[in-house]
């Protein structure tokens, strides 16, 4: 302890505390702007962690469920249509991970990680514009077109919820080495390997981190005509990382069915190519600003960064699931274009650390609502009683056809439905037949009739499938058993004859 600290009678951490509120005083003040957007997303997604469980999170928790209880799976057991087929289940940590969540704290504690996680993407990715050299009120425009783009996948709790953090602390490290060289850069491939276990978008990861190494080859082939080994490594070495994997041998296949030959954008939405909606339009100002940013005063940034701007850009354009990566790329790289624009603001100091202390407190305020919430209320679009009349109405061999929306919620509430579910949300383990085949089903197509028959029970939502549920009732296909919430349990007309006929008295 210095003499100073000794006379004044602090003690070190004393000390310690005093710098850490400094520090967060002149963050206030310097980035007050910036904070409040970041802390209102923060309310926003906290107070929306009511609907933020849906199939992808049932069968997160499914999965980790059935990997503490029979190990990694190889084969699928638990849906009709692809029992026995091979199942490369990637992204097995995760589902570990909130699997482990949910044991110590409830689907309460999972929701709240799952929250923390997307917040702590979208805040890195404003400190890293920072770092670049963008200012506050510059990152604070375009976090506001960013934060629409990235709500929309990042509300519900998922594998990828893992991933949002490692993508930025993978772009960082990459932008980081364009402008400075170092051999820190090779901290991404540890990162690449625990991304590779996490989720399937470790794909993009490992090509932004090959993108920099071909940027290293260009210039030192212009430079000296030679191939350096730093970059040479950024090239090769994210390939491998991506296939350190308990699954290492099956993962090429699962990686090509799911990016290129899966036929999912005909049957779900985020995987369709992105079109110009009210929905997507701010991810089309952003395209095209950040190209008009480009063209005026590209040279501000590094030919990595202008790069990875333009694949993640041509990302979103191919799918709806790709817009939330171009979103944490246009948050990190854009806010330093914006500055050539006009001078930096005078930031008003005093009025920044008032309202930025306003809105931080309104974010804890929201989480420590939400963290006093009782589980029912995370699970109000999925009523315990609904699964119940779905397993009754089952009976004990009866089967289930429910839209992939509820499909894993079934399997994880009522686990005596392991394999009598026709499919669920695991759409890489269905042909492209299968998936027309309930394609069909949905869109009331030529042939759904004899598809909806095979099935003892089905299960349909309330709002979505109204015109399913009125032409299965109308056509006498089956009978309404219970709607509850949004959940409408129905069942065959021609099982629910078998049923009173095999239950009359004899004679």
């Amino acid at each position: 302890m210095s003499a100073q600290q000794e006379a004044g009678g602090l003690s070190p951490r004393a000390v310690d505390s005093d710098r850490a509120l400094t520090r967060l005083g002149h963050l206030l003040e310097d980035d007050g702007t910036l904070v409040m957007v970041i802390a209102a997303f923060a309310v926003a997604m906290l107070t929306a962690l009511r609907t933020g469980v849906a199939a992808d999170g049932w069968l997160v928790l499914l999965a980790g469920r059935e990997i503490v209880r029979n190990g990694l799976p190889s084969h699928d057991a638990l849906t009709i249509w692809t029992h026995g087929r091979q199942w490369t289940d990637q992204q097995w940590l995760s589902q570990l991970s909130f699997y482990g969540l949910w044991r110590l704290g409830g689907l309460k504690l999972a929701m709240l990680a799952h929250a923390a996680l997307a917040i702590g993407g979208l805040a890195a990715a404003a400190a890293l514009a920072r770092r670049i050299g963008g200012s506050a009120r510059s990152a604070t425009w375009i976090a506001l077109p960013v934060l629409i783009c990235y709500y929309p996948a990042a509300a519900v709790m998922r594998p990828q919820s893992l991933a949002y953090p490692l993508f930025v602390a993978v772009l960082w490290l990459l932008a980081c080495d364009a402008r400075q060289p170092s051999r820190r850069v090779f901290m991404t491939l540890p990162l690449l390997v625990l991304w590779a276990n996490l989720h399937g978008s470790v794909i993009l990861g490992a090509g932004l981190v090959a993108l920099a190494g071909v940027v290293d080859l260009g210039k030192g082939l212009v430079a000296d005509r030679r191939v350096g080994g730093h970059a040479a490594a950024l090239v090769l070495a994210p390939w491998v990382c991506v296939l350190v994997s308990p699954y290492a041998l099956e993962l090429p296949r699962y990686y090509d069915t799911v990016t290129l030959k899966g036929g999912f954008s005909s049957f779900v939405t985020e995987w369709a190519p992105t079109t110009l909606s009210p929905v997507t339009a701010p991810f089309y100002l952003l395209v095209l600003g950040g190209m008009w940013l480009l063209g005026r005063s590209g040279g501000r940034l590094t030919v990595f960064e202008r790069l990875a701007l333009l694949a993640t850009a041509l990302l979103g354009f191919q799918a709806n699931r790709n817009i939330t990566w171009f979103a944490l790329v246009a948050l990190a790289v854009l806010p330093v274009l914006v500055d050539e624009l006009r001078p930096a603001a005078v930031e008003p100091r005093r009025l920044n650390r008032m309202l930025a202390t306003v809105v931080l407190a309104g974010a804890l305020v929201a989480a420590a609502a939400v963290a006093t919430k009782d589980k029912a209320w995370f699970l109000q679009d999925f009523p315990r009683n609904a699964a119940a009349a779905v397993s009754a109405a089952a009976g004990p061999s009866g089967t289930v056809l429910a839209t992939s929306s509820y499909a894993d919620w079934l399997l994880w509430t009522r686990p005596e439905l392991a394999g009598r579910v026709a499919f669920d949300s695991r759409f890489e383990l269905l042909t492209k037949a299968q998936l027309r085949r309930a394609q069909r089903v949905l869109a009331r197509a030529q042939g759904w009739q004899s598809v909806a028959r095979r099935y003892t029970v089905l299960v349909i939502d309330k709002n979505d499938d109204s015109a399913l549920r009125s032409s299965l009732v109308g056509l006498g296909i089956a009978r309404v058993v219970r709607v509850d919430g949004n959940v409408v349990v129905l069942r065959t007309v021609g099982h629910l004859r078998t049923t009173q006929q095999s239950s009359a008295p004899a004679g």
